[in-house]
Formats: C-alpha cells, sequence, structure tokens
C-alpha cells in the first residue's frame, strides 16, 4: 500500500469539527473533559459505518456515524499534518503487535475501574420484573448443562477459566466437581444415591454460613475469591437440582432459593469493596502464580493484568450466571422474575479461550467488540456481528431478548 494514501480522522470528532488539537486520550481526552463534551472517536471501518464512545468507566458503546445523501458516511475536514501524527501514534495503539500493549490498557484496565462494577438497574415502568419465553427458558437450561459437562470433560467451561483454580482449588469446588461428575455418570441404579450426595453436600455448603442478609458486611469483606469459589459450588447444585426433573431435589433445593442471589451479591460487593481498598491497589511485591494470587491487581506487566482479567471476569460471569440461573426457575414457577440489573462483562470473541497473555492482548486489540454492558448490548443487533463476540455473550443475549431477536440478528449478519 503506498505511504501517500490518505488518512482517515483519529483525532475524536468534537476536536476535528472544532479544528483544535486533540489529546487522543480515552475515556475521553482533555478538551472534551473540559468542555464537559461526548467525546467520540471514529471507528476503525466503516462498515456499517458507526463511531466509538468510551464512557468515564472504560466501556465502549457504538452509534451511527451520520450519512451524506449518497449514502457514505460523513466525514470533517482532512487533518492538520500534526492530526496526521495523532493518526499514526493512534493507529499505533490500536494494531500495535502483542509485544507493544498500550500502557494504558494493563496499568489502568477498564475492568479494575470502580465504576464497571456498578450495578445498573432501569427506572422505566415494569423493568423490575422480566419474562422469559419458554423456547428462551429451554435454551438456557440446556447451555447450563451443556457447560457443566464442559467442565467436567474439559477443565474449564463459559464461566469457569481453565486458569482460575490452577494454582488453589478451594474444597468447596473440588466438592461441586466430585459430585458434578458423579452426576454425569450416574445410572437409573445409583441415581438416588448421587442425588443424595448432592444434597447433602449442598446441605453442608449452605449451613457452613453465618450470613444472613446481604448487609453482613463481615461476610462481604472476606476473600473474593472465597466468595468466587462458594457462588460457582452453590450455582453447580442448583443447577443439578432444580433442573433435574426429581421432585424432592428440587424441593431441597428451593430451601435456599434465595442463597444463591444472596451469595452473589455478596460476591459482587466484596470485588467492589477490594478495589477501594489501599492493599489491594498497592503494587504487587512478588511473583504471581495465578489470578487468585493477583486477584483485582495489576503490577502493569501483560501477565498480572490478564491474570487480573481472569479473575475479574469470572466474578462478573459467575455473577450474570447465578442472577440468570434464579431468573430462570422463577419464571419456570411463577412466570416472572426480579431483574437482576444490568452489569459490564467482556464478550469479545477470543478473549475468554485465550491460553495466554500474549494471545489473550492479540485478541484484544484485534477484536472489534470486547468490553459489554448489559442495559447497551442491544446496539450489538445492529453493529456487529454474531462471530464478534463469544458464546457466554450470545447466551446472555438470548436469555435477555429471546431467540427470535437472536436468530434475526444471525441472519441479518450472514
Amino acid at each position: 500500500m503506498s505511504d501517500s494514501a490518505p488518512q482517515r480522522r483519529w483525532a475524536c470528532i468534537p476536536c476535528t469539527k472544532a479544528k483544535r488539537k486533540c489529546s487522543k486520550q480515552t475515556p475521553s481526552c482533555r478538551r472534551c473533559l473540559e468542555k464537559k463534551a461526548v467525546c467520540r472517536y471514529p471507528a476503525p471501518r466503516i462498515t456499517p459505518p458507526y463511531d466509538l464512545v468510551f464512557s468515564q468507566d472504560g466501556a465502549v458503546s457504538v452509534i451511527p456515524t451520520p450519512l451524506s445523501d449518497d449514502g457514505n458516511p460523513l466525514l470533517p475536514a482532512p487533518p492538520s499534518q500534526v492530526g496526521g501524527q495523532q493518526q499514526i501514534q493512534q493507529h499505533q495503539q490500536i494494531h500495535a503487535g502483542p509485544s507493544h500493549p498500550a500502557a494504558g490498557t494493563l496499568l489502568n484496565p477498564w475492568f479494575l475501574s470502580p465504576a464497571s462494577w456498578t450495578i445498573d438497574h432501569k427506572t422505566e415502568p415494569l423493568s423490575s420484573h422480566i419474562c422469559f419465553v419458554d423456547e428462551t427458558l429451554t435454551y438456557f437450561i440446556d447451555k447450563l448443562h451443556l457447560w457443566l459437562k464442559q467442565w467436567t470433560s474439559k477443565g474449564h467451561c463459559p464461566f469457569i477459566h481453565p486458569q482460575l483454580w490452577r494454582v488453589h482449588l478451594p474444597d468447596c469446588i473440588q466438592d461441586a466437581f466430585t459430585s458434578l461428575a458423579a452426576y454425569h455418570s450416574k445410572t437409573p441404579a445409583t441415581e438416588r444415591t448421587v442425588l443424595r450426595i448432592v444434597e447433602n453436600r449442598v446441605n453442608s455448603l449452605v449451613e457452613g454460613q453465618n450470613a444472613s442478609s446481604a448487609g453482613d458486611f463481615g461476610f462481604v469483606m472476606l476473600d473474593p475469591a472465597y466468595h468466587l469459589a462458594r457462588t460457582q459450588a452453590l450455582l453447580i447444585y442448583k443447577v443439578i437440582c432444580l433442573f433435574n426433573g426429581d421432585v424432592r431435589a428440587r424441593a431441597q433445593a428451593e430451601k435456599h432459593i434465595d442463597t444463591l442471589d444472596l451469595w452473589a451479591q455478596q460476591m459482587w460487593q466484596s470485588a467492589s469493596l477490594a478495589l477501594s481498598s489501599d492493599h489491594d491497589k498497592a503494587p504487587l511485591d512478588r511473583v504471581s502464580n495465578g489470578p487468585v494470587d493477583t486477584q483485582l491487581r495489576t503490577d502493569g506487566s501483560l501477565t498480572s493484568t490478564w491474570q487480573a482479567w481472569i479473575f475479574s471476569e469470572s466474578i462478573r460471569r459467575t455473577y450474570l450466571t447465578a442472577t440468570l440461573t434464579e431468573a430462570v426457575y422463577l419464571t419456570l414457577k411463577q412466570g416472572w422474575a426480579p431483574c437482576p440489573g444490568n452489569i459490564m462483562f467482556s464478550g469479545g470473541e477470543g478473549l475468554w479461550e485465550a491460553p495466554s497473555p500474549i494471545s489473550w492482548m492479540t485478541c484484544l486489540q484485534e477484536n472489534l467488540i470486547n468490553t459489554i454492558r448489559g442495559v447497551d448490548a442491544e446496539q450489538l443487533f445492529s453493529h456487529a456481528k454474531t462471530s464478534d463476540v463469544d458464546e457466554f455473550c450470545h447466551a446472555i443475549l438470548i436469555a435477555k431478548y429471546g431467540l427470535e431477536r437472536y436468530d434475526r440478528w444471525l441472519n441479518e449478519k450472514t
């Protein structure tokens, strides 16, 4: 390609239109921050045309670019020579190889921002209730069972990362794994025995906890890894018992119907509290052996940032899976369920499956879509393809918008 090819704009749209120098920072350049304006950057591709909007918590949204009468995107005047240099610098930031990751991504990742741990609740009438159609309920339940089989056969699934418990395997996770493996290998003759084992394990897990409400900060302040482990374990037992079809198993699981939601909320509060702690913001003083060691911290290196992302994303995905599982079951029982709220999570294709820090960073830099906020997920239908996001994101979108809307998106983008 010739070096004389015309460059597209790289400064933000407000600065370009005002013919002012843009500092090029995200989520907002210096001028837009001072002007309290929405800082918008042109997308790296224009088919379909849209602009990227970075919010203060690091989330990325997409909005359509205005079109001219001939259907082409309206572009501002060509950048100045200074703008041309900015174009080169921003192009290097976006497309740099894994050996040159952006410093901001490693030192100040969005998933370690306290603002990214807020839960959005819509305020419109009837928004506090959600309903699912029968096909969506069946799809999500089948997905849960498929994910648990994948965990026992491959050691990972869309909400349990293969690196998560590599260093330390908590007792409750060990119990859940062995119980699940026994459940998957049961026969008609052993099914009753296996379900009794599961019942005893879940009762022991729940009875070993003393917190009685989400406001019990004695438990909220415990290690986030502890919260994550017990929530994942209880989620596994719930999937086995609630959707098994056995009357006794379902009745026993209903005794703790609110516990999974409570633990998920406490897990979320614990992570948010950890990020506000000076201890967790301090630089790491030792070499990390795994994501549970670093938890919600990074020393700025690629490896520690990847490990912190694994831990953060595991909490986010476990929270979403747990709250949606409760919502699906309540809908089966009473026709509706309380809306659990919307959170931010990573849904970009390849991120969760990346086997190394380098491959993770490569996906992060090359993907069109990485970070998704549940409340804005509908924009994906207009501005992304199904191949841009992973299996977990597909399941969340189907649970939120239904199979019919998902199938229409699939057909529109193929």
